[in-house]
Parts: structure tokens; C-alpha cells; sequence
């Protein structure tokens, strides 16, 4: 190459190498300006606030950290170390969110203080005047949770949630999670015995909403139409529970349409359901009577949740009002 071709391409590159460093340059100082601007909007209406704003990543992403973020509402606070967002320059609508590994949650008047390893959630979004959602996500390693003051509360091995558009209308999503090493402690499962160790929690389903996950939704929060469950298991000590159905709302807003459940050994997930405080034992026992002679003689049984004319049933008996879908 000729070197005043070389000189002239060189040149040409240091242009390019300004522009993009000043372009970065704006982009980082408006994200500085709209993110100190949203933590002072938090402070001056009671609801949390931020210690220091800084912004990373030159030049092929942008970064912003906050130290000591802090959100509350009534009787619901969140404290972390930091939390950062991220996106790439060239991609602003590919978000990415991490949060510091020592957290603090108060639920009503209880404070808990949360401990896990790569929690992360990510969030991707059209990029068009709406922003409607793509995808979103939320991971986290081994988790735990204690009560100020007090023991352990729960802990996790990994957890996993994800939602995604699936192009089936304007407002369908797909929703997956899975929960793996759960576990409470003992002392809340007394006197019933049971496993303190959840091995597998994990649910699919799509979603059809009234609209769209967008810019606009906080302002019009959408509503569950229908949701088709193409599997859910909880596996927990020795029950076993499978899942798989379809609900939609009824004019009134109410759940209805069926949910087939299958367990090898139906005792053991009713023992969970009194453990976990969902049953009394009176009418767990009733509940037996009714679904003994459905069970095989090994003890497994499949029975409907059924949802219908604003009731909610398993198998023949009558549990209450069937819940709100809206």
C-alpha cells in the first residue's frame, strides 16, 4: 500500500476512533444525568434512593453502577450493595442487571438478609417505540435467606425464571422456572416430619395476556386471559406431583377449565400440603375419604382440578371459589 493510501487510512481511523469515543462520551453522560435524575425522582417521592452513579464499559458497552440502592413501599424494602445495568453500545435495548451478593429484604416486619452467588437478571426489548419485551430472565447460584436477628429462612441450590415472547398474538408469552435444592427449615415443617429438602421444583406454560408487555403497562397493567400448563413437578422428599392443563377467564374474570394431576404416591403430597400449612387435618382427612377409592391399589393417583361455574373442584370434592384469573 502506497503510504499516502496508509496515511489517509490511518486518518481515517482516528476519526472513526474520536467519533465513537465521543459518541460513547454523550451516551455516558446522559445515562449518568437520567440515572442520577431517576434516584433523586426516588428520594424526593419516599421510595428509595442511591449512594454514588458511575458509568463504565468504554467503548463497547455501557455500565452503570449504583452504591447502596434502595427501594421501599409500605411494608416492602430492598437493600443491596450495588446493583449494575448494562447494555451494549450497540445494542441499548439488550439490558443486563447484577445485583451485589449481600442483600437485604424486609417483608411486612420481618427483615431478611439475602446472600447468593451470580444473581443476575437480563432483559431484551424491541426496539421500537413501544419497547415491548422480548425476552427476560432472572439466574441465581446457591441462595440463602435468614431473618435478622434470627435463623435460617430458606436456601437455594440454583434458581432459574424465564419469559419470552412467542409471536402467538401481540400478548403471548412463554414462561418456564426452575427451583432446585430448596430448602426451609425444619422447624417450620413440625410435627409433621417432612423432608426439609425440595429437589426439584420446576414449571412450562404459556401466557396470553390482555396486552402486551410494554412501555405502556405500567400505566395499564395487562391481565391473565388464558394460561395453557404444559408441565409443572414438584418432587419433594417422597411426594411426587405432575401437573399439566389449560385455564382461561371466565366472563367474570374467574379461573376455568381443567388441571390434570398425577402423583405415584397421592399420601405423600397430601402430608406435604398439611406440613406447608395449605390443609388443616380435618379437612385433609375428608379430602382422603373422597380421593381414596380414585387411587390405585400402589397408591398412585391422576385427578382433575377442575374450575367450573365459579367453583373449583378436585376430583368430587368441592374446594371453594374457584380464584380470579383478572
Amino acid at each position: 500500500m502506497e503510504r499516502g493510501a496508509m496515511r489517509r487510512l490511518l486518518g481515517a481511523l482516528v476519526v472513526v476512533a474520536v467519533l465513537a469515543g465521543l459518541a460513547w462520551g454523550a451516551g455516558a453522560f446522559a445515562l449518568r444525568q437520567g440515572a442520577g435524575a431517576a434516584v433523586q425522582m426516588l428520594a424526593d417521592q419516599g421510595r428509595g434512593g442511591a449512594g454514588a452513579v458511575t458509568v463504565a464499559g468504554f467503548p463497547a458497552r455501557f455500565s452503570v453502577t449504583l452504591q447502596n440502592p434502595r427501594l421501599h413501599q409500605g411494608l416492602i424494602a430492598w437493600q443491596g450493595d450495588w446493583v449494575r445495568l448494562s447494555a451494549p453500545a450497540y445494542a441499548p435495548w439488550q439490558l443486563r442487571l447484577d445485583l451485589s451478593a449481600a442483600q437485604s429484604l424486609r417483608l411486612g416486619f420481618i427483615n431478611y438478609l439475602l446472600r447468593g452467588d451470580d444473581m443476575q437478571a437480563a432483559l431484551a426489548l424491541r426496539p421500537d417505540p413501544a419497547l415491548a419485551l422480548q425476552t427476560a430472565s432472572l439466574v441465581a447460584g446457591a441462595m440463602a435467606a435468614v431473618v435478622d436477628g434470627g435463623g435460617a429462612a430458606f436456601s437455594t441450590e440454583s434458581l432459574a425464571l424465564r419469559l419470552a415472547a412467542t409471536g402467538e398474538g401481540a400478548a403471548g408469552y412463554a414462561v418456564s422456572t426452575a427451583l432446585t435444592g430448596f430448602t426451609l427449615p425444619a422447624l417450620l415443617l413440625a410435627p409433621y416430619g417432612l423432608e426439609p429438602r425440595a429437589e426439584l421444583l420446576e414449571l412450562e406454560a404459556r401466557a396470553q395476556l390482555t396486552a402486551p408487555l410494554d412501555r405502556h403497562a405500567s400505566a395499564n397493567p395487562p391481565h391473565l386471559l388464558a394460561l395453557e400448563l404444559a408441565s409443572a413437578r414438584l418432587l419433594w422428599g417422597a411426594a411426587d406431583l405432575r401437573a399439566e392443563g389449560a385455564l382461561r377467564a371466565d366472563a367474570d374474570g374467574r379461573a376455568e377449565g381443567q388441571i390434570t394431576l398425577t402423583s405415584p404416591n397421592w399420601r405423600e403430597v397430601l402430608a406435604l400440603a398439611l406440613a406447608l400449612r395449605m390443609a388443616q387435618p380435618p379437612y385433609a382427612a375428608a379430602v382422603a375419604e373422597q380421593l381414596a377409592p380414585l387411587a390405585s391399589a400402589d397408591g398412585a393417583l391422576t385427578v382433575a382440578l377442575a374450575f367450573r361455574e365459579g367453583q373449583a373442584w378436585l376430583g368430587p370434592v368441592l374446594l371453594g371459589p374457584a380464584p380470579y384469573l383478572q
